[in-house]
């Protein structure tokens, strides 16, 4: 399922992976090389692995991902990720895409708001979205000083490139699969589970990372060029964040 590098007792990383796509591996080695946590990499059900039953445990027939596609085998690998929190009872996760581009203060950062999430949040089942992709920000009417973690306006969905999910968090995802089955892209489908108050999310405001595949680092994992896409990209960028520094 994956490979694991050996690190002390901070965050673990679950990194979802394609392994055809070894630049990306590159790329994430020489990001997560000094993490202090463990590393693990979610390798099994690539696209060309994905299997009759592998579907039909995750997903209701007839949805957009029940036909084997990248996007299906990214969302089992999503979903892979959860059972790994709750089989190993880690207290949680940072769940990157193999895409992901972190800040270059990302991991001190990061520790800030895991300190944050543990004095406000801790029991509660807890999403945090650390990423700009979607170019969904917080208002900066809503902006306090030293704070980190906003609740996600409902119905806003970011993507699911940088996110930490808890063990209570995990546990209820896990068993909704198990109950209900996916029926959405995984991102629409965690905010699903927001709405009907399963899980709560939170926002990291600033961002802490991006996908490179929509700022033009990468070719999409789906095969789609986005060299012209990454600058329009960027321009979106600094438009929406001065459409929210006045809201």
């Amino acid at each position: 399922m994956s490979e694991k590098v050996k690190g002390d007792t901070m965050t673990t990383v679950l990194v979802i992976h394609a392994k055809h796509l070894t630049d990306r591996l590159a790329h994430m080695e020489r990001q997560l090389q000094d993490w202090p946590g463990d590393v693990t990499y979610i390798l099994d059900d690539d696209k060309d692995e994905l299997t009759d039953e592998i579907i039909n445990k995750y997903f209701v027939p007839g949805c957009e991902l029940y036909n084997k596609s990248g996007a299906t085998s990214c969302a089992v690998k999503h979903l892979k990720a959860c059972e790994y929190i709750v089989n190993h009872q880690l207290e949680g996760a940072l769940v990157l895409e193999d895409d992901i581009v972190l800040r270059p203060r990302f991991r001190e950062d990061f520790e800030k708001t895991i300190e944050e999430y543990r004095q406000h949040d801790a029991g509660q089942p807890i999403l945090i979205s650390y990423e700009d992709s979607s170019l969904l920000f917080i208002p900066r009417s809503r902006r306090k000083a030293g704070q980190w973690l906003y609740e996600a306006p409902h119905g806003r969905v970011r993507f699911n490139g940088a996110l930490y999910i808890n063990q209570q968090a995990a546990r209820a995802i896990v068993e909704d699969v198990r109950a209900h089955r996916c029926d959405v892209a995984v991102d629409h489908y965690y905010m699903h589970l927001y709405d009907k108050g399963l899980v709560q999310f939170l926002w990291c405001e600033p961002c802490l990372a991006t996908q490179g595949s929509f700022s033009g680092t990468f070719v999409s994992s789906m095969g789609q060029i986005r060299s012209l896409e990454g600058l329009r990209w960027r321009l979106k960028y600094v438009y929406k964040r001065l459409i929210y520094w006045f809201r």
